[in-house]
């Protein structure tokens, strides 16, 4: 759950993109999954990155850790108690729809999947 006194940063059309949260050295750019995306500094600088930082990249597919394998998703939703991901079906419409819930602050379980260079197999 993103705590209370982090402060919520948006862009210009009102969408939360990140918050800002005090430390003892200034303001720190969290990213929406609760991660920090830079030492603290000043709150401008901070403000500055969330804004580039921005939201698109939680569009990428992501690997989720899960009971000791990585499996492929597409972030679904993200609010700030969780991440709610589904698997990854390449456009398959007959695909399931398995989904999990991810708790934030993430602690490691979502990272970046690397590209596909060739199109799983067909079950």
């Amino acid at each position: 759950m993103i705590p209370a006194d982090w402060m919520p940063h948006r862009r210009a059309d009102g969408e939360v993109v990140g918050f800002v949260r005090t430390v003892d050295t200034g303001f720190q750019p969290m990213d929406l999954f609760g991660r920090p995306l830079a030492e603290a500094g000043d709150w401008l600088q901070a403000e500055e990155l969330l804004d580039e930082h921005s939201i698109a990249w939680i569009d990428q597919p992501w690997l989720l850790e899960e009971d000791g394998a990585q499996v492929r998703v597409r972030v679904v939703e993200v609010t700030p108690s969780r991440i709610r991901v589904k698997l990854d079906d390449f456009g398959d419409v007959t695909a399931s729809a398995r989904s999990w819930e991810v708790p934030v602050p993430e602690t490691g379980r979502l990272q970046p999947a690397p590209p596909v260079t060739e199109w799983p197999a067909r079950g």
